[in-house]
């Protein structure tokens, strides 16, 4: 030991919450604790005997072997005491106590979290994506395509068999340029609701509305799009953007502290948005690689973003603005259309 050194306090017995005033000394290797209410009573204890906790606010918890708790002011009185008592403070609470060691400690906390966000989430939702095996993963789709059949949410195309043939003439090739040949099965279907659009699902279902081969001039632009899809169900998009939602909501959740939050909902659509333009990006250069492959071009996937782009400007979807991208961005699920177009239009020169 040090010295001797001693230090007032308030005793808690654990049965009630009234205290009582006592001194605790410091002499040779124990502690003396006597107590100053007029009954001369002490005690004294094996100084290792004693747990002290990190210092939080202005006093200090010391607990005794026997259940009761001590708290003693924070000050030079309670400093001398611990220096005396030979106590080592753990590091944690070293460099707490170091404003320069917490701001390391920060920096490095920010450092780790962003690469947690921007790579360590991503991969692990890769991981976990290709990891499901096929059928799991196909049985998804089915049960998915039921629901959206059962609730109409999309309809019996309306495209005759002809045009289905056309269309599927102009896909095959590009189905059988893909170096991995996942199974990929090809609806039409008639989505009001939804307008012209395509979709993948993560067991290789693709999804065509009437709406969007409406739209388009050939079915080679039609093809186009179904190449970008190709690239959905190729990365496994769909899976991967389920498990990434619901780490980032676990994190948000433990980070806020309320699952209900508004705040965590609003985190999660926010912090996810950016692996979903991400997912596009690549579905976009996995299409202009297989049109490329099939000696046609990229920029028939810009011609159609462009046109649909123009056909929701048009019926008040979106603005001018919006389509140009802007502040939106950063909640967009998708890249600004002028972006996608400019690196499909580089692909067609490369």
């Amino acid at each position: 030991m040090a010295g001797q050194a001693s230090v007032e306090g308030r005793l808690f017995d654990g049965q009630s919450s009234r205290p009582t005033p006592v001194r605790l000394t410091v002499t040779g290797t124990g502690v003396d604790v006597v107590w100053l209410d007029g009954s001369d009573a002490r005690e004294r204890y094996v100084v290792n005997a004693l747990s002290w906790h990190e210092p939080l606010g202005a006093t200090r918890r010391l607990d005794l072997p026997d259940g009761r708790v001590c708290e003693v002011p924070k000050g030079a009185a309670l400093s001398q005491f611990l220096a005396a008592c030979g106590h080592r403070e753990r590091a944690i609470t070293v460099w707490q106590g170091s404003g320069l060691r917490v701001l390391i400690a920060l920096m490095v906390l920010a450092v780790v979290g962003f690469a947690g966000y921007r790579w360590g989430v991503p991969l692990a939702a890769k991981w976990i994506a290709q990891a499901l095996p096929d059928s799991a993963v196909e049985m998804i789709d089915k049960q998915f395509m039921v629901s959206l059949d059962k609730i109409d949410f999309l309809k019996p195309t309306q495209l005759s068999d002809e045009q289905q043939a056309d269309l599927r003439a102009a896909i095959a090739p590009l189905m059988a340029a893909r170096e991995r040949q996942i199974p990929v099965t090809l609806h039409f279907r008639s989505a009001p609701q939804v307008g012209a659009n395509a979709f993948a699902l993560p067991g290789g279902t693709v999804v065509v509305t009437d709406e969007l081969v409406k739209l388009a001039q050939t079915p080679e632009h039609v093809a186009a799009v179904v190449a970008h899809e190709l690239g959905h169900v190729r990365h496994r998009h769909g899976l991967r953007n389920v498990v990434q939602a619901s780490i980032l909501a676990a994190v948000v959740t433990v980070w806020t502290g309320d699952a209900s939050a508004l705040a965590t909902a609003g985190a999660s659509v926010l912090l996810n948005s950016a692996y979903s333009r991400d997912f596009e990006r690549e579905a976009d250069d996995y299409g202009a690689d297989l049109l490329k492959k099939t000696h046609q071009s990229p920029m028939l996937l810009a011609e159609m973003l462009d046109a649909l782009t123009r056909q929701a400007i048009e019926e008040g979807d979106l603005t001018e603005d919006e389509a140009d991208g802007h502040w939106s961005d950063y909640v967009a699920s998708h890249p600004p259309t002028p972006e996608r177009i400019e690196r499909l239009r580089r692909a067609s020169e490369q």
